[in-house]
């Protein structure tokens, strides 16, 4: 994991740093603001070593800081970063200063996906991902969706493509026949230019996004404030516990995608009506963007 320093400064930092002119010394080891400088880095780097800041998924309407891993050095001479800290450095007399005036956001290296193709789109929480997708067809989307029907193949021929074929998702039907989802199911979508939709969990992320298929995930958030507004999707009121604990064991997993998603807010939608028409809308709008990868969580 890697770490960056936000300021955290009631002024733009670069209105600050205009009313100051930066000279960079012939000699970096003669200058006492440098020297002050490399002192108080050190400090902060030690803060970083302490902090114990989890790393979490931002979702794909957040701010994300891109990094390549190829060159990880900073040039210091004509940064305006760097002019910036300097500037910053001489208003800390402690640590403890620099503690309450610093905050750490943790980020990853990414690498940048361009999909022409329509993605597949998965729910969650995944407990409602069957009757999503039921509505959204049934609510003229035909022409943009397709539902990704799953093979059913015997045990025998379950066991000999397992050890050949990327499975995404697979479930035993009966004894003697597995229901699976392959790579080809979803390209067979994607090739009649629709969104495949999944039924699966999204713990098949990682499998496709190593098959080269990049999903749009969309988190549908379900909280006991709006658990009512659900009451039409379940199949009986009992259950309302039940998508709690499931939405809730779905937001852990978000946090390990190699990939963002798309939240939908509570407050976003006051009918199914609307719930779908905002389910469209986003597919469209992460059709458009580009897609990063967090190779590392692979």
């Amino acid at each position: 994991m890697r770490w960056t320093v936000r300021t955290v400064h009631s002024e733009p930092l670069g209105t600050h740093c205009s009313r100051k002119r930066f000279c960079h010394p012939s000699d970096p080891k003669a200058s006492p603001r440098l020297s002050r400088a490399s002192f108080l880095l050190g400090q902060i780097l030690q803060f970083v070593s302490r902090s114990e800041n989890k790393y979490k998924r931002m979702n794909s309407n957040e701010r994300v800081r891109i990094v390549t891993s190829k060159d990880t050095r900073v040039r210091t001479e004509g940064h305006p970063v760097t002019k910036a800290l300097l500037d910053r450095f001489e208003e800390f007399d402690s640590v403890s200063e620099i503690n309450k005036s610093f905050s750490l956001i943790p980020y990853s290296s990414v690498r940048p996906i361009h999909c022409d193709r329509r993605r597949p789109v998965l729910f969650t929480p995944t407990m409602l991902s069957k009757t999503f997708i039921q509505k959204l067809l049934n609510s003229g989307g035909a022409l943009e969706f397709n539902l990704c029907k799953p093979d059913i193949i015997t045990k025998e021929e379950f066991c000999r493509r397992q050890k050949t074929e990327t499975i995404i998702y697979s479930r035993e039907k009966n004894p003697h026949t597995h229901e699976c989802i392959f790579t080809a199911n979803i390209d067979a979508v994607a090739a009649k230019n629709k969104h495949c939709l999944l039924e699966a969990g999204i713990g098949c992320t990682k499998d496709l996004i190593k098959a080269r298929i990049y999903p749009i995930v969309l988190f549908i958030k379900v909280s006991e404030k709006n658990i009512k507004k659900f009451r039409k999707l379940l199949p009986n009121p009992l259950v309302e516990d039940e998508l709690l604990r499931t939405c809730r064991q779905n937001e852990k997993e978000l946090e390990g995608l190699p990939c963002l998603y798309s939240s939908l807010e509570a407050d976003a939608w006051s009918s199914i009506e609307d719930l779908l028409r905002i389910i469209k809308e986003k597919v469209w709008e992460e059709q458009q963007k580009t897609i990063w990868i967090d190779e590392d969580q692979l």
